[in-house]
């Protein structure tokens, strides 16, 4: 009887802080202050067929380094560098670079392909509509690997997300067109024109 009460709690103090903390996550206030926001940063995020990762910037395990949680990197990879950018909310188009370099030979070269290369930004999902994003230009080792027109943007279609991303390569994901590429040995450039509704 104890041991059925103790789980009871246990169960119950389980639910109330899911639904604290999903009550968070959905703010109204938070929301509203993003859409209202005048800047933007974005970031160069990716994964690895081996999984050197670097994740979207609200997640936990969001860094300014390469990542390896899988598989030991090597040194080397300290010595690569993220640039990020600050984004105004403009209707005049702006085009703006993210990047990856001073990679150095083996640190995601022998990785052979990439599960996800993509551009995170703060801006609000619930606002993809309010942008176009076009001539995305993707360089590896200073070489145009792949130009999009169009952007293909997420949230997907139907679906809701905390932020919009700009979707370069994306293994699990059908809308975004795959292409051929060589793993880039010293640097990733990511070129974009955005333009805000």
């Amino acid at each position: 009887m104890k041991k059925c009460k103790i789980t009871k709690k246990i169960v119950a103090l389980t639910l109330m802080t899911a639904v604290t903390a999903s009550s968070v996550a959905v703010s109204p206030t938070a929301a509203k202050k993003a859409e209202a926001a005048t800047k933007y940063k974005a970031y160069l995020c990716l994964q690895t067929a081996k999984f050197t990762f670097r994740d979207e910037h609200n997640s936990s395990k969001f860094s300014s380094k390469l990542q390896n949680t899988t598989n030991k990197l090597s040194s080397a990879a300290s010595k690569a560098k993220f640039k990020n950018v600050t984004m105004t909310k403009s209707k005049k188009a702006k085009t703006y670079t993210v990047s990856l370099t001073g990679l150095k030979s083996g640190v995601i070269s022998k990785d052979g392909t990439f599960n996800t290369l993509f551009v995170d930004t703060a801006i609000p999902g619930s606002m993809k509509s309010k942008v176009t994003v076009t001539n995305v230009k993707v360089k590896f080792d200073g070489k145009t690997v792949k130009t999009f027109k169009k952007a293909v943007l997420t949230p997907d279609t139907g679906k809701t997300a905390d932020f919009t991303q700009i979707q370069i390569i994306n293994t699990w994901n059908s809308n975004v067109p795959k292409f051929s590429y060589t793993m880039p040995k010293k640097s990733i450039q990511i070129t974009y024109t955005i333009k805000f509704k």
